[in-house]
């Protein structure tokens, strides 16, 4: 079979991209084992068959290259980079690494102790770890919610047997895309990558069933008790328009005016005019489902509280007014100048590529993108603020020492929250 291929041409570059990439992430762990998705992949870049770890990374130094694996939610990922005039033999050993996958114990071994060390590493960083604790409260059960990297306890439960299981329900060439970027022509990268690629079986097996997230309802708050804390982190949101929903671009300029820049509302109210956080932001987040939108900030202990309340009332001013023309010309003009980092080189152009493709945005999200940011007008932004943003059904997430933030917390939340607490270091976070 074939891969399906897309190519971005960068004639003169010197170097060439490679992306095997599969649409199948890690929504596809099966409950519990949480993690099986990214513990495959990394035995998968441990090498192919008659080959070890220490002879792959051997050979990709000696043809200048890098070579990676990776999972996200919903797709995974081997990709590269090498110089062009080593194309040939990195191509080779992609095809190999992808198509004939060693599946070693001992890889296995090596790559769940270490997966696991990076896990309980994840403790020592409060903004990672609230993060965490925001998407597992937000997404309560749901696929959205649990972590590519899993949690120490999931993670210990997985088998050499189970990821074995993934990569052959997975890695299969109708759930293959191909994409090359740089110095070389389109028909070298249907001969070179896509056609040996296009040796994986074929998949009998169909994806399981991923239910979209559902909406919070009330304000309900995950509490993560970290000792000795005189900073906290707040993070605090819901759902937001995924890009294939029409009010979404209505959204995002609305969502950055409010606290994508350093003059956003945010960081003007809660920064520059109270000094409660060295940042205030607040992000949409792009996805194949409706994904978190969401605020930050990481006040001192003593201002949580005040800090929360606070955000409370603006969101509730955002919900009811909408932005303003000021906001929203500025959030425009941010948003046109930037775009060009989105797409300013083949590499990145190919990413663009491969979220429409793998992560379901209209197809002329990325090329037209411009274009829609300079229609959004303030009654259009109105619109999508407007329904979109729900005050009183939110997932709040606080890190932090809860015995002296509790009280104040739970006052910003008001009456009727429900409020859960969570220690720094539960295997299941």
């Amino acid at each position: 079979m074939t891969a399906r291929l897309l190519h971005e041409p960068g004639p003169g570059l010197g170097f060439v991209d490679v992306v095997a990439a599969f649409t199948p992430g890690s929504e596809t762990d099966p409950a519990g084992l949480e993690g099986v998705a990214q513990l495959t992949m990394r035995l998968v870049r441990a090498g192919p068959k008659g080959r070890t770890r220490a002879e792959v990374d051997a050979e990709v130094e000696r043809l200048g290259a890098h070579l990676e694996a990776g999972v996200g939610q919903h797709r995974c990922m081997v990709r590269g980079r090498v110089l062009r005039e080593n194309l040939e033999p990195f191509a080779r050993l992609l095809a190999e690494i992808v198509t004939e996958p060693a599946l070693r114990a001992d890889d296995f071994e090596r790559a769940k102790r270490l997966l696991a060390a990076e896990l309980v590493s994840v403790r020592d960083d409060d903004q990672g770890l609230a993060a965490r604790a925001f998407r597992r409260s937000l997404f309560r059960g749901n696929a959205a919610g649990r972590p590519s990297s899993g949690t120490v306890a999931s993670v210990g439960r997985i088998t050499l047997d189970d990821c074995a299981a993934w990569y052959r329900a997975s890695l299969a060439a109708d759930r293959l895309i191909v994409g090359v970027a740089g110095d070389l022509t389109e028909e070298e990268g249907r001969r070179l990558v896509a056609g040996p690629l296009g040796a994986l079986p074929v998949t009998s097996a169909k994806p399981p069933h991923v239910e979209p997230p559902a909406a919070p309802k009330g304000r309900r708050a995950l509490l993560v008790d970290k000792p000795d804390r005189t900073q906290t982190q707040i993070l605090l949101g819901h759902l937001g328009p995924r890009p294939a929903r029409p009010d979404h671009m209505g959204m995002l300029v609305s969502s950055v005016a409010f606290g994508g820049t350093f003059s956003g509302r945010m960081m003007q109210e809660v920064r520059v005019k109270r000094g409660w956080s060295y940042g205030a932001y607040s992000r949409l987040t792009r996805s194949r489902h409706d994904d978190a939108w969401y605020l930050w900030t990481f006040p001192a202990a003593k201002d949580a509280g005040p800090c929360l309340a606070l955000q409370f009332e603006m969101l509730e001013a955002l919900a009811r007014d909408g932005v303003t023309q000021e906001e929203l010309d500025f959030a425009k003009g941010y948003l046109v100048g930037s775009s060009v980092f989105h797409v300013d080189t083949p590499a990145d152009r190919l990413e663009r590529r491969l979220e429409v493709e793998t992560l379901g945005f209209p197809h002329d999200y990325w090329t037209g993108f411009r274009k829609r940011v300079e229609a959004v007008g303030l009654a259009e932004a109105h619109r999508a603020t407007g329904p979109n943003v729900h005050p009183a059904d939110l997932v709040v997430a606080v890190l932090g020492t809860v015995s002296e933030i509790e009280k104040p917390i739970r006052e910003a939340l008001g009456p009727g929250a429900v409020v859960e607490t969570v220690a720094f270091d539960d295997a299941d976070l």
